[in-house]
Parts: structure tokens; sequence; C-alpha cells
């Protein structure tokens, strides 16, 4: 399990026990991925960080630099009750409420879904489409990394021991010019892990298309683009037939394989 559990009043003080016990500590906000992988006895800690009595790490805002922020604490139903982000990120706000069931809802923190790293996490997929780029702060300084850039893997991303992501930013969405929706397929209709989802980010020059994002989940081993489905949408006018080949194109994009939730066929 763990053998001590600390609550830093300051950020700084959490960045200083990352330092002292590296390897050997994790930080804990939601808990609703760690307390399992303890529970389970498939992880051992010398020290758990507990951040959530810092203030000011929950917040969801529109910052002078004209992106937005979400702090390591926001929670999937901050998320989907937020204005600002049903408004001008619809697909993370869609994900968010789709997200597992009520009680993991207020408990989970979107930070700690993009960290678990699993290809099947909704909120990861919608981020990727809106252009998400995340910071990592650590003792001695920080750095923002693409979220495209943050993952190497199955459950594996390049953060350091010793670092905390701090900060979630990304440009929201033109109210004018721009759509974006997500949609995920699970074996039930809620508390399901997806089988797959997709979110899709479309700007528009009138009627026609002037550039498009697909981002695909749980059909690699990280999320991934349609880049195919998104070249061709571009300077299209939106038709049952357009849609449909940008479907198949989609597809093209995906290497699924066998697990519990489905063949890769399927």
């Amino acid at each position: 399990m763990w053998n001590t559990y600390y609550q830093p009043a300051t950020l700084d003080e959490a960045l200083a026990l990352l330092a002292e016990h590296g390897e050997a500590a994790r930080v804990i906000a939601g808990g609703t991925d760690l307390i399992i992988e303890l529970d389970r006895k498939v992880r051992s800690l010398d020290a758990l960080i507990d951040i959530t009595r810092i203030p000011g790490l929950d917040a969801i805002t529109l910052g002078e630099d004209g992106l937005i922020h979400l702090g390591p604490l926001v929670t999937h139903n901050h998320v989907a009750g937020s204005a600002l982000l049903i408004e001008r990120a619809f697909p993370l706000a869609r994900a968010s409420w789709d997200e597992a069931s009520p009680q993991i809802r207020n408990r989970g923190t979107v930070a700690g879904n993009l960290i678990t790293a699993s290809p099947a996490n909704d909120t990861i997929t919608p981020l990727v489409a809106l252009g998400a780029q995340v910071t990592l702060r650590a003792a001695g300084g920080e750095r923002v990394v693409p979220l495209t850039d943050f993952y190497t893997g199955v459950r594996r991303t390049v953060m350091q021991p010793g670092e905390l992501l701090t900060d979630i930013a990304f440009r929201p969405l033109d109210p004018q010019t721009e759509r974006g929706t997500f949609l995920k397929l699970g074996l039930r209709r809620a508390q399901a892990i997806s089988v797959v989802n997709v979110a899709v980010v479309l700007r528009f020059e009138g009627e026609t298309v002037a550039e498009a994002a697909i981002t695909l989940g749980s059909v690699a081993p990280t999320i991934v683009h349609a880049p195919q489905a998104e070249a061709y949408l571009a300077g299209q006018t939106l038709t049952g037939e357009v849609i449909g080949h940008a479907a198949e194109l989609s597809a093209q994009s995906a290497t699924p394989i066998d697990d519990v939730r489905g063949t890769a066929r399927y």
C-alpha cells in the first residue's frame, strides 16, 4: 500500500515532496484509478501526496492568453456543468457528461484521466481534437507539452518523477464558425468504458468545411487522428454522402485489437 500520507497546503510543498520521494510517491486527487490499483496490490508506494487541500486548483478560466485553462482538480462534473465549456468546448463537456457514473464524475479529475493514459479514457479524445496542451511542473521548473506528444503508449506518458500536471489549456471554439461533438459506444448505456469513441471539430467558411479535426479513442495504443478524413473534408459541403465517405476514411485510421470489450473486427 503506502507508508506515509501527506496533505500539502501549497503547490510548492507538493512539488518539494515529489522531489523528495521521486518514483516512490504518487499524487492523489480523485483517486478513482489509484485506489483500485492499491486495492488490487498492483502498485506499492512509499508516499501518497494528496493535493485536494491546495486552493485554486479547481478553476476553469478563460485566460488573458485567449486559452481556456483547467486546473488539476477540475472534475468531470465541473466540466459538464460549466457554461463556458458547454458553449466553447462542447466535445469536452459532452465527454465528461458521458464519463462513468455521477459518483465518479464528482470525484474523478480530468487531469487524472489524462495521466492514467488509457486510450479508452473519454476526455483525452476531445482534448486532442481541441489541440490541448498540458503544463508539467517540478521543483526545478516547468514545461509545456502538446497533448499529442504526451503519450508514448498504453498507460505511458512523458511525465518524469517529480512532475505534477498543473494546467490543461486549449483554444476555445469560435461560436460563429466552429462546431464540435463527441460520441462513444459502450456495452451498456451508463458506467461503460468505451469500445470506441470519437471527437469531431469542424471550422466552417460559410457552408464549406475549412478545417477538420477527427480523433479516435480505444482503437489504437494512443488517441489517433484520422488524417485522410480530415484532409478529405476540407473544402467540402456536408451532405450525407460526404459524411459517409469521411466515416469510411476515419475507420481506416483505426488499428484496434481484440480485447474484453470487443473484437478488432467488431
